[in-house]
């Protein structure tokens, strides 16, 4: 999850999100921060934004309550709604392990941010340049009173290691704020009026009539719902075909199941392509990986999903052992059948490759079959 503007479809001209962001251990980006100040620049005449002008936001995600806080800071006089079907931040809740990963610490640089998004990039480079990128996000926590970190791949946590300390700071300054967050309704009709403003339907969960609003501003912020693409498509919007993102990867063999659980630190994973036109890069991850029931998960089964959507169901090819040479491997593997030649193959484990021995016993029976097979 990412409290940047990678997400927001701001559809009207006058109403713009910006953003700022946390603390962190490295001093060069501390101080930076501390140098960030945020103003109502990005929108013009932000401060004599009327009582009676209303901004609907769509989606009570992070990207909806980050969108709204902004909004009604810039424009304190602005009437700011938040239209949410469930429990607003509930996949704040979960993302990131339950630590809430809030941002890339790494991509500080906005142009080499906008590079990291597999699709849409483009799109992306004039909203971190010109709003806010990741250093933004984690100097308006850090001025919201919430500590992070940057882990040794980039990703920023909370101090407190819990998604409670992101969701609770959220809402207590949406609240603050006095920004309206209303659950179980839906926006599922929207189209520009003759005075320029937006006519929304809104539906609540008890599946009643829709209540008709005419709103001045609309943001949509949800996500990879289809109701987002719904409503940007009624307002005249061309929408890209979407692909799946940031999944897991199902492996057509049962035995790894006997092997759910276990995490590697580090593999190397390459989606293999027949007949590419060009290589690409990104499809080799290195990283960690969570064996699941069902196949692979972990980071850099995430990023191969993300890069490789729109190539999947091809050949995965899986490294354990990325930083030993195959050259190597055979030697290791060679000296320790003379050292263990006369015990049982499952029992002879060799410890330098860092596996552990279930994996080990996994390996062994994928090769007989292999042998049975030839």
């Amino acid at each position: 999850m990412s409290f940047t503007l990678a997400r927001f479809v701001l559809l009207h001209s006058r109403v713009c999100s910006e953003a700022a962001t946390t603390t962190k251990n490295n001093g060069g980006l501390i101080s930076t921060l501390n140098k960030r100040k945020f103003t109502s620049t990005a929108i013009p005449r932000a401060q004599n934004k009327t009582s009676e002008e209303l901004l609907v936001v769509v989606g009570g995600g992070a990207a909806g309550v980050y969108g709204a806080i902004r909004a009604k800071t810039l424009a304190p006089n602005l009437n700011v709604v938040v239209i949410e079907k469930g429990k607003p931040l509930s996949k704040v809740k979960i993302s990131g392990g339950g630590r809430c990963n809030v941002t890339n610490g790494h991509c500080v640089d906005n142009k080499m941010l906008a590079e990291n998004y597999p699709r849409g990039h483009k799109e992306l480079r004039g909203a971190f340049f010109n709003v806010h990128g990741p250093v933004d996000t984690m100097s308006w926590f850090s001025e919201h009173g919430v500590r992070l970190k940057i882990e040794d791949d980039g990703r920023v946590f909370p101090v407190s290691n819990s998604s409670s300390t992101i969701i609770d700071c959220l809402m207590s300054e949406s609240t603050r704020l006095g920004v309206s967050l209303q659950t179980g309704k839906a926006v599922i009709t929207a189209s520009p009026t003759a005075g320029g403003k937006f006519l929304l339907g809104i539906e609540k969960r008890t599946f009643s009539s829709p209540e008709y609003v005419e709103a001045d501003y609309l943001l949509i912020a949800s996500g990879n719902s289809k109701q987002g693409y719904s409503l940007a498509s009624q307002l005249g919007h061309s929408i890209v075909d979407p692909v799946p993102s940031l999944f897991t990867f199902k492996i057509e063999d049962p035995r790894l199941a006997d092997l759910s659980g276990i995490t590697f630190p580090k593999v190397k994973a390459t989606l293999k392509i027949e007949n590419a036109r060009r290589n690409i890069p990104q499809l080799t991850q290195v990283g960690p990986v969570l064996v699941t029931h069902w196949g692979f998960s972990g980071p850099a089964i995430l990023r191969l999903s993300a890069w490789g959507a729109c190539v999947l169901s091809r050949t995965l090819i899986v490294d354990f052992t990325p930083d030993v040479h195959i050259e190597d491997l055979k030697s290791i593997l060679t000296q320790h059948k003379n050292r263990f030649a006369k015990q049982k193959l499952s029992n002879s484990y060799p410890s330098e490759f860092g596996l552990v021995k279930r994996f080990w016993i996994y390996i062994l029976g994928r090769q007989v079959l292999f042998l049975f097979q030839a």
